[in-house]
């Protein structure tokens, strides 16, 4: 019997961890992921000689994540890429994930644990993955998009409030692209178009993430709406190619590669700041806190005092 299960390695299941290890509250506690790695949207990925965040490409410096960005930067990790109206932009020399990685350190986390079914039991709650490995823990938290956390509660016959039914995401389609020659973008090294076309272009090298010449092109939702569950990736990344030159016709591509995100930002945010579903079962993440990481951060911290409020 575990004191605390969460499920989901991404930003809110690793920032509440964090938060509850900063409190004392000391619970034995377990974080199973479903993929092979941590971060979640805090995703690095090495190809294509080189290396991209395709998820997230920054953190804002706000005082929600004032303590983590104090410790990623003892720690060498992080450094400011630029300036906006909205604040200081941080990212990490070697990628999103990096920061993720050094929050995980402190905790034990199972990767490859896909959770099938959820249980309540007398003691709390027992989960059964698709392998049939099973736990079972006292409190859980479940940090999934919250579309995938209801087809779970679904599968699992667990009731919850219906208006999260009402919460949807954008899904985006990524390129991840290596050039010729350097684009000059802006003084950043990022824009963001507000287009049907593109969300956002992201120089990686600009950020000290890529050696060469390399793009994040992240298209707009509309575009990833139409072409996202297109069957044919070559069709997808020639639609992303013609968009590109297009805007940019004096730049040339060397290698692309298309990587998407099902579940990319929420559309709306629910009324509290985590869910509740039952006295010792919870949801976190970014369709409570905010479409951001702060947002997530935002959500597990909330959560964090509730938990600690009550041991």
């Amino acid at each position: 019997m575990i004191d605390l299960i969460i499920i989901g390695a991404g930003a809110s299941g690793l920032y509440l961890a964090h938060v509850l290890n900063q409190m004392k509250s000391n619970p034995q506690l377990l974080i199973l992921e479903k993929s092979r790695g941590i971060g979640g949207r805090m995703a690095t990925r090495r190809t294509l000689g080189t290396r991209f965040d395709h998820g997230a490409q920054f953190y804002r410096l706000k005082e929600d994540s004032k303590d983590l960005h104090e410790k990623w930067s003892e720690e060498n990790l992080s450094h400011l890429w630029f300036k906006s109206e909205l604040g200081e932009h941080w990212c990490a020399k070697e990628g999103m994930t990096s920061l993720a990685k050094m929050i995980s350190k402190k905790f034990h986390c199972e990767l490859e644990k896909q959770i099938q079914k959820i249980e309540k039991t007398s003691t709390g709650y027992k989960l059964t993955s698709d392998k049939n490995e099973s736990w079972e823990c006292k409190t859980l938290v479940l940090t999934a998009p919250l579309p995938q956390a209801l087809i779970l509660l679904d599968k699992s016959h667990i009731q919850y409030p219906e208006e999260y039914k009402n919460i949807a995401y954008t899904k985006a389609l990524i390129g991840l692209v290596t050039l010729k020659s350097k684009l000059h973008l802006n003084q950043f090294g990022y824009i963001e178009p507000n287009d049907d076309t593109f969300f956002s272009i992201s120089d990686q090298e600009s950020k000290g993430v890529s050696s060469i010449h390399a793009l994040t092109i992240t298209m707009s939702p509309t575009f990833s709406e139409t072409y996202f569950d297109e069957v044919d990736e070559n069709l997808v990344i020639e639609k992303i190619k013609s968009a590109f030159v297009k805007a940019f016709p004096d730049v040339f591509m060397e290698g692309i590669e298309l990587k998407k995100w099902r579940y990319c930002q929420s559309l709306t945010k629910a009324n509290s700041m985590f869910g509740k579903i039952d006295d010792n079962f919870y949801l976190i993440g970014d369709a409570f806190g905010g479409s951001s990481l702060l947002g997530a951060m935002r959500s597990a911290k909330a959560l964090a005092n509730q938990l600690n409020s009550k041991t």
